[in-house]
C-alpha cells in the first residue's frame, strides 16, 4: 500500500493591496472577509498543513482554520518572497506537495482544489481561457527551485510546463480594485 501524499497548502496573502487603495483581503464579500474565503474552503481538505503568508494584521482572517502564519517582511518585493518563504516552510515539513492559492480569489471549490490534487505531475494549473494560474500544484521536487524564487515573477516559468485543470472564469476570478466587487 503507498503512503498517502503529504499535501502542504500556501495562500499567498502578502500583496498590499496598491489597486484597491485598502486591504482587499480584510474587505467584506458575501458575509466574511474577501480573504476568508480561500481559508474556509481549504480547511474542508485533508491537508498535512496550512501556511498563509501575510502581515499580521491579516493573521485573524488564516488563523482560526488551523493555518500557520509566515510574515513576509518584505512584500514589496514581489510575489516570489511569498512563494519562497511557504516553500522553504513545505520543505521543512516533508512536503510531498504544495498547493498554491491566491487570497483574492474567493471563489475557488474544493471539487476543483480536488481535481489538481488527482493528477499526478510535477505541476499542475488551473486554466482559464488559455491562461494558466493558480490555484497550482508543485510536487516535491520542485521545492526547492521554488525556495529560491524572487520578485514579482512568481513561478510563471513553471506553469508554462504545467498539466492543466480547466476552471471556468468565475471560479478563479480575483479581486484587485473596488470595481471589481460590484
Amino acid at each position: 500500500m503507498t503512503a498517502p501524499r503529504r499535501v502542504v497548502a500556501l495562500v499567498l496573502a502578502a500583496g498590499r493591496a496598491t489597486r484597491f487603495g485598502s486591504d482587499k483581503l480584510r474587505h467584506p464579500l458575501n458575509g466574511r472577509p474577501l480573504g476568508e474565503h480561500i481559508a474556509v474552503t481549504l480547511a474542508e481538505l485533508p491537508l498535512a498543513a496550512r501556511l498563509a503568508v501575510c502581515p499580521a494584521a491579516r493573521r485573524g482572517l488564516f488563523a482560526p482554520y488551523g493555518f500557520e502564519v509566515i510574515d513576509n517582511p518584505h512584500p514589496e518585493q514581489g510575489m516570489g518572497v511569498s512563494l519562497a518563504l511557504g516553500a522553504t516552510r513545505a520543505i521543512a515539513l516533508d512536503a510531498d506537495a504544495l498547493l498554491v492559492c491566491l487570497a483574492d480569489m474567493p471563489f475557488v471549490t474544493v471539487a476543483h482544489l480536488d481535481a489538481l490534487l488527482a493528477v499526478r505531475m510535477p505541476v499542475v494549473a488551473t486554466t482559464c481561457d488559455g491562461t494558466r494560474s493558480p490555484p497550482a500544484v508543485f510536487a516535491r521536487e520542485l521545492l526547492h527551485e521554488l525556495a529560491s524564487l524572487a520578485g514579482d515573477q512568481g513561478a510563471r516559468h513553471l506553469l508554462k510546463s504545467a498539466a492543466t485543470v480547466a476552471a471556468p472564469a468565475d471560479l478563479v476570478r480575483d479581486f484587485d480594485t473596488p470595481d471589481d466587487l460590484g
